[in-house]
């Protein structure tokens, strides 16, 4: 899938109880500027997504999430064997 010009892949996760993850989820149904892209885990009760936004989307989700230390979220970058990727 494409990415939109503006647009960047995010890793949220949940950092204990999946619990706010599931209220996150199904709270992205209302969020035009936040596309769910991929959901990691059991498929009822998902550990991980992975969204696409914009940059002021993701900071203003990672200060409302700092606020509860329930979820985190972090760009998505590519994985590397041992950190040899490219930068």
């Amino acid at each position: 899938m494409p990415q939109a010009p503006n647009q960047h892949r995010y890793i949220v996760r949940a950092a204990g109880d999946s619990a706010p993850l599931q209220g996150f989820i199904a709270g992205l149904q209302g969020e035009p500027a936040i596309e769910l892209v991929e959901a990691i885990g059991p498929a009822q009760q998902p550990h991980t997504v992975v969204i696409q936004t914009d940059e002021a989307t993701a900071q203003q989700l990672a200060q409302r999430f700092s606020s509860t230390n329930q979820l985190m979220i972090e760009p998505d970058r590519p994985l590397s064997l041992f950190g040899h990727g490219p930068a």
